[in-house]
Formats: C-alpha cells, structure tokens, sequence
C-alpha cells in the first residue's frame, strides 16, 4: 500500500462497499489506486473489521435476529 489509511478514510471504505459501490468508484474516491483499496479489503477482512457474505446468507442472518 502507498499509504497508512486514516480512520475516516477506512470508513468511507467500508461504507462504499456496503453501498455496493464498485472498486473502480471507491477507488476515485479515496484517491488511492485499485490494487491499494483491494490490499485494505484484504487487511480489514484479516482483522476482522469487515466481512464479506452472500446477500442470502445476510437475509438468513438478519431474519434469525429479527425472530
């Protein structure tokens, strides 16, 4: 990665691909290249901090909560 990330921006991240913004939009956004937002994806997934799920998985999820 170029750069550290500041919070807002790791923030902003993880709201866009909640939006279902694409890597190319996200990417603009940031200022940072492809390959450097997919590097932050990989290293938030390994923390943790985001996760990826299929949307019927998430329905399953939120439907169990709701009960």
């Amino acid at each position: 990665m170029s750069d550290s990330w500041l919070p807002f921006e790791q923030a902003l991240l993880i709201e866009n691909l909640e939006l279902g913004q694409d890597l190319e939009l996200i990417s603009e956004a940031l200022g940072r290249t492809p390959p450097d937002v997919a590097l932050k994806m990989i290293q938030l997934y390994q923390e943790g901090a985001f996760i990826v799920m299929a949307e019927a998985t998430f329905d399953a999820f939120v439907k169990r909560i709701r009960e």
